[in-house]
């Protein structure tokens, strides 16, 4: 026999009555009627039961939630549910509180009900998105733990937890919530998350594992897909990485973040040519031309990024585009001319234009042109109050005039102005290095990288520093290493790499990094003449004369030195 809710029990006795007064009559008997006793009108609180009393209550609570008198509405919601308690009942309880931001009262509803419905689920999720609502992570972490200590085979809610944690790099919790699932339930989708639980631990074997595995179960899983070819890119294995995304765009051939990933992957792979071809004929995609033409200027590739941009609109109208057109022109084609005709056609009204006209700054100061140059930042500081690029720039000039003192002084009060802006303070540091007072340089860049522990340049002028003074030369390797970790390539702190380990007696990796530096940076120098130092240092008199010739011919800071070494082999 089903059983009806109260509700559904009201609309059948409705049901019935209808159905009565509709049967047909039946044949005339002649009969006197006896007269009907006295109506009694029964007072409907004491005669409904307490689960009809409820739906009254419901429905009262839906008219007055209909005209917007809320508080009516959850009294009469609380009434109900006092009459016949229900997670139904609850969750209505409970959105009222929440579609008003009463994110504690509807918590509180919450878990009073899950102290009577424990075997519910929807209650405990409900509570786990009113905790996360308020950013209360450990209290959701916590709910769904306690929900499956009591239910621990219930795969969907430990893969909502996982997902959970995941969110929060809580990776070892995620993989031991989820390692319980036995594998006749691992979905793909579970598999997935298992995946990148093993990922955050740093276990790429058992990534790839369960990548593969989710792969095996949906070939077209294009989550999964990505993900196992954002590990085989991580991991070096630039072919695999490639072959891993084509297949994703066999299947989704118009996903602008894998076309973009195949155009990194080629440039790493020395294929500009084919990482192009993932940049073109891609028309009306603006936002996709402009990020792949960004990926080729990062890599000095200025001709491709030039031929990405061509594609887009060559008139005003199009800041985005000419910003990276100044920078071609700049960088790539040595035209500082052209790069100001770009960057002046920025309006100012444009989020581009601060950084346009600071570049123009910079550029007019290359140019000579230092009036137009201090009117220039004279401008931007005045529309731009709170920018230190104008005042960095106003520095800069004067530094061209030879005003070191002003510049310094300029410096200083950017520092007072700006206590924690490390271009400042590394622009600072660098000028008290060339007015030779090195103990303020070194406070200034340790200063900096306090403030910022990966700011690569800061990092790399104390380890330098240090190597030149030879003192705590253990230090300065540490800090030379990981500045090249943050920008690898780097001619001058593979430099420095070289002279630390020099200073270290270190010779034979000192000389492995300094020819790997001069390849770097053919016309430095004086890389040229550590070049020269460490082979004369492994008698290799041929190879120092040779770095110390190259040295004389780029304008050394001081070629006498250089001149006695030279004559000393």
């Amino acid at each position: 026999m089903t059983d009806h809710s109260p509700l559904k029990r009201l609309f059948l006795l409705f049901g019935l009555a209808f159905a009565f007064s509709m049967t047909a009559c039946a044949p005339k008997v002649e009969f006197t009627p006896e007269p009907f006793p006295s109506a009694i009108i029964a007072d409907p609180e004491h005669e409904l039961t307490p689960s009809a009393q409820a739906v009254l209550a419901y429905l009262e609570a839906q008219d007055l939630a209909r005209t917007d008198e809320q508080e009516g509405a959850r009294e009469a919601l609380s009434r109900a549910l006092a009459l016949d308690p229900s997670p139904f009942l609850t969750m209505e309880l409970a959105n009222s509180y929440w579609r008003e931001g009463r994110n504690a009262e509807a918590r509180a509803a919450l878990r009073r009900s899950m102290e009577s419905f424990p075997e519910n689920q929807t209650l405990p999720s409900a509570l786990v998105n009113a905790y996360l609502a308020d950013d209360m992570v450990e209290e959701a972490i916590a709910t769904m733990d306690e929900y499956l200590r009591r239910h621990p085979r219930d795969w969907g809610m430990r893969r909502s937890m996982a997902a959970l944690l995941l969110q929060y790099s809580r990776f070892s919790q995620a993989a031991d919530v989820l390692q319980v699932i036995p594998e006749s339930e691992r979905t793909a989708e579970l598999l997935l998350l298992l995946a990148r639980s093993n990922s955050g631990l740093g276990l790429v074997r058992q990534t790839e594992e369960y990548l593969k595995k989710a792969l095996k179960q949906d070939p077209k899983f294009l989550e999964a897909m990505a993900e196992l070819a954002f590990l085989y890119e991580s991991e070096g294995d630039l072919v695999q990485a490639e072959e891993t995304y084509r297949r994703i765009l066999d299947i989704r051939p118009d996903a602008e973040e894998i076309l973009l990933r195949m155009i990194q992957v080629n440039i790493k792979l020395n294929q500009p040519d084919k990482a192009l071809s993932f940049a073109l004929g891609q028309e009306g995609r603006e936002s996709f031309t402009l990020e792949a033409a960004l990926l080729f200027i990062r890599e000095n590739l200025f001709q491709e990024a030039g031929a990405v941009l061509d594609a887009l609109p060559d008139e005003n109208g199009f800041p985005e585009a000419d910003f990276y057109r100044a920078l071609v022109a700049y960088d790539g084609d040595n035209d500082p001319e052209q790069a100001l005709f770009y960057l002046g056609r920025i309006p100012v009204d444009h989020p581009h234009y601060a950084r346009a006209l600071s570049f123009q700054g910079y550029l007019l100061l290359q140019l000579d042109r230092h009036e137009d140059a201090r009117l220039l930042a004279r401008e931007g500081q005045d529309l731009f109050p709170n920018m230190s690029d104008f005042l960095l720039l106003e520095a800069e000039i004067l530094l061209g005039e030879d005003e070191t003192s002003q510049a310094s002084d300029l410096l200083e009060i950017a520092r007072q102005k700006w206590p924690g802006d490390t271009d400042v303070l590394y622009r600072l540091g660098f000028l008290q290095e060339q007015m030779e007072r090195r103990e303020d340089a070194l406070r200034t860049m340790e200063e900096i990288i306090v403030l910022d522990p990966d700011h690569a340049e800061a990092l790399n002028f104390i380890g330098y520093t240090l190597s030149e003074e030879e003192r705590d030369l253990e230090r300065a390797l540490v800090l030379i290493e990981r500045s090249l970790q943050l920008k690898p390539g780097s001619g001058h702190i593979i430099d420095s790499l070289a002279w630390v380990n020099f200073k270290l007696g270190n010779l034979d990796l000192a000389w492995r990094h300094i020819k790997s530096a001069v390849e770097i940076m053919a016309d430095d120098p004086t890389i040229w003449e550590h070049y020269g130092d460490i082979a004369a240092a492994l008698g290799k008199t041929a190879e120092a004369r040779k770095g110390y010739r190259n040295a004389l011919r780029f304008q050394p800071e001081d070629p006498d030195a250089i001149r006695q070494k030279l004559n000393a082999l």
